[in-house]
């Protein structure tokens, strides 16, 4: 095991057992807390059906306006057996770069485009994922008065919007690049980089937003209204727009490369941000844990019996 994953093994650990600690969380009482198991059913539709259908349709799309042609069955496929392999080999790659190792090798000749296609999938969606949060902050803000969160959606938005400042403009990306290649063991990443970036900007995003900006939008709904449900299975109905306000940011800092999958960091925020709204600690603890099975161990338990029936496909 690499020591960057041992490092990141470690601070997921000790997050989480802080929190447990700190906030002195009991999980046999959240458990027992359990009220309606049927949402938990209810819930389990979206990972399985609802989101493959429209994040692969939605990929689908994007390839398709760079001329790479594949069906959607091979990119729900690849999909689900990205993120078994991405939480079996976190420490080599993450479940983003296999689907793009996937396309491209079946791919040859669209080298980058592939890369394009997610990239641009994952930032879009990151975009309106925080601007879904900064909405539900304000109407929080309304109804409540508080009105931290609605800073917090601010600076995660500018910081994407930089991200996409840096892919269009070539000065920007020139000089990073530069500072990149002086390490020679990035020199791979660099050159990936740049045929990244050229692909992106031959990319005809302004063609594809009013196909794609409603299916992203649906995705992250439903993405929310998972949590909403594994909530409701506690007996927990709050208003939709603390759910809107909370997953959105909770989601975003969750993918902070500090911890393995984000554990304990999504623990922890979960409780923090759901105990402001008195929530007990416990319940908003395990709601976390389940909401991660839900929508990650599931697809990954799919992802592996694809895997172990069609191997010959990934090798």
């Amino acid at each position: 095991m690499k020591k960057s994953t041992l490092i990141k093994l470690g601070v997921s650990i000790i997050i989480l057992v802080l929190t447990i600690m700190f906030f002195d969380i009991d999980i046999n009482n959240a458990i027992n807390s359990v009220e309606k198991p049927k949402f938990i059913g209810f819930a389990l539709i979206i990972p399985i059906i609802i989101n493959p259908l429209i994040s692969n349709n939605r990929w689908k799309f994007f390839l398709k306006v760079q001329g790479v042609s594949e069906n959607t069955l091979n990119l729900v496929k690849y999909s689900f057996v990205a993120l078994f392999m991405g939480l079996v080999l976190p420490a080599t790659t993450g479940s983003d770069t296999l689907r793009i190792v996937f396309l491209e090798k079946k791919h040859k000749n669209f080298k980058g485009k592939g890369g394009a296609s997610v990239i641009i999938e994952r930032l879009i969606g990151f975009l309106l994922l925080a601007l879904l949060g900064f909405i539900g902050s304000i109407i929080m803000y309304l109804q409540t008065g508080f009105v931290q969160l609605i800073y917090l959606t601010t600076v995660v938005v500018l910081c994407i919007l930089f991200i996409f400042i840096i892919f269009k403009s070539a000065w920007l990306f020139r000089k990073l690049t530069l500072k990149l290649s002086k390490v020679k063991k990035w020199q791979r990443s660099v050159d990936y980089l740049q045929s990244l970036y050229e692909a992106l900007n031959k990319f005809p995003i302004n063609n594809s937003l009013k196909y794609t900006i409603p299916l992203i939008l649906a995705f992250q709904f439903s993405t929310i209204f998972c949590g909403y449900l594994v909530f409701l299975a506690f007996g927990i109905d709050l208003p939709f727009y603390y759910h809107l306000a909370f997953f959105p940011l909770i989601q975003i800092i969750s993918i902070i490369p500090v911890s393995i999958s984000g554990l304990g960091i999504r623990e922890g925020s979960f409780v923090y941000f759901y105990g402001l709204l008195g929530i007990n600690e416990s319940i908003a603890f395990f709601v976390s844990i389940m909401y991660y099975i839900l929508l990650m161990l599931v697809p990954a338990f799919i992802g592996m019996l694809i895997f172990l029936f069609d191997s010959k496909s990934f090798k």
